[in-house]
């Protein structure tokens, strides 16, 4: 009887062991990231990219509010262009109407759905107007009151993609003022962390954003039959380098000045 005791004991040591080493394995798969190359991050984009590419440079009138505002159109189309690249007019309709009507009767709980081309979120929206009009940086007066029609002008206006780009230039200036302490290693990393705070929260420190632009988290959210493994600052930056000095301010001008000049 004691040595069936002994056995069972055995067992059941080697079978919590066992365990352990199977969750260790498991976890440290789940971890594991395949980091894209850029021939397969176009691959996984595809004609998406092409088409939002064309959405920019068809728009015209985005960069020359950019410009306005002293902004680098380039890097602004960098922080939005995962955006672009998932955005779906379709289930922009179907999936934002629905969460619209919650968002407005129920409350802030349900402020965390996308909506418009740059997939702005209302909770997103809200922290952009109470930083902006804390810190005077605005003369229009938002309403931040939590009740329905607060909350009613606030999914109205992202409706609007001229709300939506004046929300992107808020964060942008947000950002400076924010960050103004940090010395970028490149324009590329700059484009990262900025589209990476764009999307996980830019009320987070620099550490825990950095910490967010390894390969492990944020994922970059694309449609469910995808299996990429790029993330939101991987496309931001593979945009800006691929095609954001088609964006930039002299190269803007310099086209600008061609049209002129053929005109005549």
């Amino acid at each position: 009887m004691q040595h069936i005791a002994r056995i069972v004991y055995w067992f059941l040591i080697l079978f919590v062991f066992g365990s352990v080493l199977f969750q260790d394995e498991t976890r440290a798969q789940g971890n594991k990231v395949t980091v894209l190359t850029q021939e397969q991050l176009a691959s996984e984009l595809g004609n998406r990219y092409f088409d939002a590419v064309d959405y920019l440079i068809k728009n015209s009138w985005m960069a020359d509010t950019l410009i306005e505002q002293k902004i680098n159109p380039a890097l602004a189309y960098g922080i939005i262009f995962p955006g672009l690249v998932r955005y779906s007019a379709l289930r922009d309709i179907m999936e934002a109407g629905a969460y619209r009507t919650l968002y407005v009767q129920r409350g802030r709980k349900y402020a965390h759905y996308t909506v418009g081309r740059f997939q702005m979120k209302p909770s997103f929206a809200e922290l952009i107007e109470r930083n902006v009009t804390r810190q005077k940086m605005t003369s229009f007066e938002f309403d931040l009151k939590n009740n329905s029609k607060a909350r009613s002008l606030r999914a109205k206006r992202l409706e609007s993609t001229e709300w939506q780009l004046r929300y992107l230039v808020f964060f942008i200036r947000i950002m400076e003022k924010r960050f103004n302490h940090v010395k970028w290693k490149s324009e590329d990393d700059k484009v990262r962390f900025y589209a990476t705070a764009f999307n996980v929260g830019y009320n987070r420190d620099e550490r825990t954003i950095r910490r967010m632009m390894n390969p492990r988290t944020p994922r970059y959210r694309k449609a469910k039959k995808t299996k990429a493994k790029d993330r939101h600052g991987d496309v931001a930056a593979y945009f800006y380098n691929l095609d954001g000095h088609r964006f930039t301010v002299k190269r803007l001008e310099d086209e600008v000045s061609i049209q002129e000049k053929t005109a005549l």
